[in-house]
C-alpha cells in the first residue's frame, strides 16, 4: 500500500512509490489498472501518450471511479488517501485504444495503401467534348 495527496483530478505515478507506481510506469497507453483509493476499489486507465510520443505517467478514472473521484477532489482536496493495487497483484489485462499500433504496422498499412495508386479505371483516350461525354445535344 502506497498513500497520495489529492492534488489533481487524476494520480501521477511520481506521487506513489513501490509496486503501484512501477505498475503504472509499466503500463501502455489506454490500459486499465484497478486501484483501491481510499479502500474504494476502481478502475484507472493509463493516460495517452503526449504529441511528442513520451508516454503520460499518469491515470485517468474511469466510470464510476471518475465521479467519485471527482467528489473526492472537491470534498478533500489536499488530504492523503491510501492507494493499493485491487488486483491482488495480478498483471494488468492487455487492453489496448483501437489504433495503437507499432510503427511496422504503421509502416505496412501506409505501404499498402500507397501500392492502390494507379489500380481504377483509366481512360485509353481524351474524353471529348463535354456534351459527347454526357450525351447532350
Amino acid at each position: 500500500m502506497t498513500y497520495t495527496k489529492i492534488s489533481d483530478y487524476v494520480i501521477w505515478a511520481k506521487h506513489l512509490d513501490g509496486e503501484a507506481r512501477d505498475r503504472i510506469l509499466a503500463l501502455k497507453a489506454g490500459e486499465v489498472l484497478r486501484l483501491s483509493v481510499d479502500g474504494v476499489p476502481g478502475s484507472w486507465r493509463k493516460m495517452d501518450d503526449g504529441r511528442d510520443g513520451r508516454p503520460t505517467p499518469g491515470l485517468r478514472p474511469e466510470g464510476r471511479t471518475a465521479e467519485f473521484w471527482r467528489e473526492l477532489y472537491k470534498a478533500r482536496r489536499g488530504d492523503v488517501v491510501s492507494v493499493e493495487l485491487a488486483d491482488g497483484g495480478r498483471p494488468p489485462l492487455p487492453i489496448y485504444p483501437p489504433l495503437a499500433k507499432t510503427e511496422t504496422e504503421r509502416q505496412a498499412a501506409l505501404d499498402a495503401f500507397l501500392s492502390l495508386a494507379g489500380q481504377g479505371w483509366k481512360s485509353d483516350g481524351p474524353y471529348g467534348p463535354r456534351d459527347e461525354l454526357y450525351d447532350r445535344e
